[in-house]
């Protein structure tokens, strides 16, 4: 018998300062993004639900270099130990969709409970970060 996928919280950051002690990295972002997805899902037991996730799927970024993002995310959630699944796909604007619809296919079939699929750019700390030490010895 097949489980049926269903989106059960969503979280979205956007840094919109301009100032360079608030600049976040991608990964930032995105663990931001997934505790708010979590608590959007659960309120009472996030905790709970976020020790249930098996799966982590992750847009490749092109501001930040990371060699294993999924892995990184997992190890700051704590779950590295029960991720069954993590893929840190190519560039690509097809890539949100696809790798959320192979996660839909994954819980279907059984493979997977808890999958978070995520991604995030942060071009703007980027630049904000070049701009600030791009004029120093610390490049």
């Amino acid at each position: 018998m097949a489980d049926t996928p269903i989106i059960i919280g969503v979280g979205d950051v956007k840094n919109r300062s301009n100032a360079v002690a608030d600049a976040r990295e991608p990964m930032t972002l995105m663990l931001e993004a997934i505790h708010i997805a979590l608590q959007d899902a659960s309120s009472s037991s996030q905790s709970d639900l976020q020790s249930k996730i098996d799966s982590i799927d992750v847009v490749k970024t092109w501001t930040w270099p990371y060699p294993d993002l999924p892995g990184s995310l997992a190890e700051t959630l704590g779950v590295e130990k029960s991720v069954k699944w993590k893929r840190y796909s190519e560039h690509g604007g097809d890539k949100p969709g696809k790798l959320f619809d192979e996660a839909a296919k994954r819980i279907a079939r059984g493979e997977c409970n808890v999958a978070v699929v995520t991604g995030g750019e942060a071009l703007a700390s980027r630049m904000l970060w070049y701009l600030q030490y791009s004029t120093t010895s610390e490049l």
